[in-house]
């Protein structure tokens, strides 16, 4: 049989090329399909993201009165309650908000606290709200005092406000005048009025 023409380099080097060839084409199998692994949640969170709306963070101070024997003036700026909001879709929001406050002296204190959820009615069908919108909503109330027990109470209301973005529409400011009846003590009626500061997510 004849001697290979090819020079004794090329057939020296051609079984070493063909390894390093092999062994890129593995790594190139390997990265690409780590690249599918990663990319394809990062998409699939970027579409979802598209496809609902932001979250709204807000704080609100506020004045009401509870029309009782006698009238009672509740004052609490800047904060009385924080809000946490999640757009359903471009015309509904649910919000829940709660308050705590406490006053601890001398091995005594109290603490009240608030819970309400409330779902935003906007119809303007805007990303964040911009404009007029009414929210119904329900929550309950309560008191606790060392040494002296606990009590609270379910109630109801409406309120009708309104939403101002600005900061390239990242927050807002709302002011808002609402109605409250409370279910205790054979019921009574509370009006209020909230003005606050939003934050979007995005």
């Amino acid at each position: 049989m004849g001697e290979s023409t090819q020079p004794r380099s090329f057939q020296f080097i051609r079984p070493h090329f063909h390894s390093f060839a092999c062994l890129m084409m593995k790594k190139l199998v390997i990265l690409s399909a780590l690249a599918i692994a990663v990319s394809a949640p990062a998409a699939r969170a970027q579409r979802s993201s598209q496809r609902s709306g932001p979250i709204e963070l807000g704080i609100d101070g506020g004045v009401s009165f509870l029309f009782a024997s006698p009238t009672l003036t509740h004052v609490a700026l800047p904060v009385q309650d924080f809000r946490l909001g999640y757009f359903l879709n471009e015309k509904a929001e649910i919000e829940p908000r709660f308050n705590i406050n406490s006053l601890h002296a001398n091995g005594g204190g109290v603490t009240t606290y608030g819970l309400e959820v409330g779902l935003l009615l906007l119809p303007h069908g805007d990303r964040v709200g911009n404009g007029i919108y009414l929210r119904p909503f329900a929550g309950v109330t309560g008191i606790s005092v060392t040494g002296g027990g606990s009590t609270n109470s379910g109630n109801a209301g409406v309120g009708v406000g309104v939403k101002l973005p600005f900061a390239d529409r990242r927050l807002a400011t709302r002011r808002e005048a609402n109605y409250v009846r409370d279910f205790d003590n054979g019921g009574m009626n509370e009006i209020g009025v909230l003005i606050g500061l939003s934050f979007f997510t995005r």
